[in-house]
């Protein structure tokens, strides 16, 4: 029987905060275990005791309470604490990728569909490195059927479906000939010869074989407009013909189309990998990276086919490099990738000095700080007041599980909107004074100010929590200055005295 309710309860907390501060952590562990009910009110419960775990440098328990917190989340209905939670676990352990089908389940649940899109492919790829297929396509199917528009889904689903797979694998077998018909662009003496390469002289053929000669000659000539008709005749009668999808990825290459060409090369490149043919993806991915070297997706995919074709040094550079571009330029769409690629270079050579490099962002030394995520840069702004309210309600779940960072993100997002102005910048000024981050609170309480839906009562409030930031950092003259121009609200009488007193 539970005996300890009311201020049996209460002693146990104060118990289980005071062996914490003392960093006796399994004590304050045990203290916390007293108070589990087996019900979903335990969520906090458990994500106490993650957080002890976490500070006893006990990743795996941590984990381990972490989910079980989320769950009890879940039970119980606050599906935004059960979203900060998870992403707490994969700040622990980024390998755990099964959380981003939950992450994925979530947003979708919240009306969050670009996230859950972003989380349900970023478990895709680990499916497909894995060889998981079927997952995967459940899951590009997820994806369709929340955003039916969505290239990348299309283009998997009718990759994987049996007439495609069937075409794919006799159209793979002829790969190494569009390889040289693509060659030939740069090298017109080889086009004749790689295009009639043991091909059999059967009259369809052979006319295939002379429309891709001339479509080649056309894209040497610059005569774009006409390859591109002669070529998507081919691909009429043959879909997936990966030789004809080859040189139109080439002419969208040549054309400066490259937002088409990298989708053509990538989907190309990924489709040689799947039938280990390494060379023909390396030899693809090569071309495009000639034309753009700081696209971080197929570098990132070139290292694939690197480590999945063995060869382990040649990973490291090319995942070295996408980092390094991601450290350099954050990309909003990759938000996961960066901790990915860092983990993937320290297993494969723990000694690179990508990691040397990297580890004071991705594992600080001292054990007391979270590890830093590379900054993203501002999200796009949502489209309704409904999606602000969403962030700051993601932002509020995410402060009261102690996800402090992450509640920051979301609140600096939330402002854009009317209806929680005042309150996302209270909730984001709060967060960053509990991190002791003083003057970036100012800075926040000061932006406040400055933005012209900021008046009123709300330009009131705004000025006094000004003012006592300006009192604490030691800036009497900025606090005096600001506590004027509100000098009846509250308490300002007395801090004016105070101020002008001291001073």
């Amino acid at each position: 029987m539970r005996w300890f309710w009311g201020t049996d309860k209460n002693a146990i907390v104060e118990n289980a905060q005071r062996f914490a501060a003392q960093g006796e952590f399994d004590n304050a562990i045990a203290e916390w275990r007293k108070l589990r009910t087996g019900q979903p009110t335990d969520s906090m419960i458990y994500n106490n005791i993650g957080d002890l775990y976490l500070k006893r440098h006990a990743p795996a328990e941590a984990v381990d309470a972490y989910f079980q917190a989320a769950a009890a989340f879940r039970a119980e209905g606050s599906t935004l604490k059960a979203i900060a939670v998870y992403r707490k676990i994969l700040k622990v352990d980024p390998a755990r990728y099964e959380v981003y089908r939950d992450l994925g389940d979530l947003n979708a649940e919240r009306g969050l569909i670009s996230n859950a899109i972003s989380d349900y492919l970023t478990l895709t790829k680990r499916c497909l490195k894995e060889g998981r297929t079927q997952e995967a396509i459940d899951l590009y199917r997820t994806i369709a059927a929340l955003d039916a528009s969505n290239v990348e889904a299309k283009q998997r689903l009718a990759e994987f479906s049996p007439v495609s797979r069937a075409q794919g694998e006799s159209a793979m077998q002829r790969a190494t000939t569009g390889e040289q018909a693509a060659t030939a662009i740069e090298d017109p003496t080889a086009a004749p010869a790689s295009l009639s390469r043991e091909q059999p002289q059967a009259g369809p053929v052979i006319s295939r074989l002379i429309v891709l000669e001339a479509a080649v000659g056309k894209i040497r000539e610059g005569k774009y407009t006409e390859a591109e008709t002669a070529l998507t005749d081919l691909l009429n009668q043959v879909p997936g013909d990966p030789e004809v999808c080859r040189l139109l990825a080439m002419l969208h290459l040549k054309r400066g189309e490259l937002a088409v060409a990298k989708a053509e090369f990538q989907f190309l490149a990924e489709a040689a990998t799947r039938a280990k043919e390494y060379e023909i993806a390396e030899s693809m991915l090569g071309e495009y990276l000639k034309t753009e070297p700081k696209c971080v997706a197929l570098h990132e995919l070139l290292g694939r086919v690197y480590q999945q074709k063995g060869d382990r040094a040649s990973a490291v550079a090319q995942y070295g490099k996408a980092l390094a571009l991601l450290v350099e330029s954050p990309e909003p769409d990759m938000p996961t990738l960066p901790a990915e690629l860092y983990a993937d270079i320290k297993l494969m050579d723990p000694d690179s000095p990508f990691v040397r490099r990297f580890a004071p962002v991705f594992e600080p030394t001292d054990p007391n700080q979270e590890a830093l995520s590379v900054p993203e840069p501002a999200r796009p702004g949502p489209r309704s007041e409904q999606d602000y309210e969403i962030r700051y309600e993601l932002g509020v779940a995410l402060k009261h599980t102690g996800s402090l960072n992450e509640a920051i993100e979301e609140f600096r997002v939330a402002v854009n909107g009317s209806a929680r102005l005042l309150d996302a910048y209270r909730m984001l000024t709060a967060c960053l004074k509990e991190q002791g981050r003083t003057k970036e609170a100012i800075a926040a309480m000061e932006q406040a100010l400055a933005d012209s839906r900021c008046i009123g009562d709300t330009a009131v409030s705004v000025r006094y929590e000004l003012g006592r930031l300006y009192e604490t950092e030691g800036l009497p003259d900025k606090a005096v200055q600001v506590f004027a121009t509100i000098p009846s609200f509250l308490d300002v009488p007395m801090r004016l005295k105070r101020i002008t007193n001291d001073g």
